[in-house]
């Protein structure tokens, strides 16, 4: 865990004010520890996105909720298809390919 003084040392060009904004937005979510704020390595990866976006790339600040939002849901779609292939590998060969048959079709039809 990382204090505020340790994110903005490990975040260059990355400054207070634009960190207690990001906080304030609930773009990221740091942990409560008393008066202390108390940033995670998930945190960390975040705020290094946004301040990409905001500071390199120079997308506004209305486009930032809609994309952070899309990452997190990619974070979450990653998460189920780990647990699927978990649970399909989990079968007999013969049940896993039968499966893995159906996804590759049902993929291919919602292919563009």
């Amino acid at each position: 865990m990382l204090t505020q003084a340790e994110v903005l040392a490990r975040l260059a060009g990355l400054q207070a004010a634009q960190l207690r904004a990001w906080v304030a937005q609930a773009w990221v979510r740091p942990t409560a520890a008393g008066t202390e704020q108390m940033f995670d390595d998930d945190d960390l990866a975040r705020l290094h996105l946004i301040f990409d976006l905001t500071d390199v790339m120079g997308v506004n600040d209305e486009a930032v909720p809609i994309i952070l939002s899309l990452v997190d849901q990619v974070q979450v779609l990653r998460g189920c298809l780990t647990a699927l292939d978990r649970a399909v590998m989990s079968h007999d060969d013969a049940t896993a390919a039968s499966i893995a048959a159906r996804l590759r079709d049902l993929l291919g039809r919602a292919a563009p």
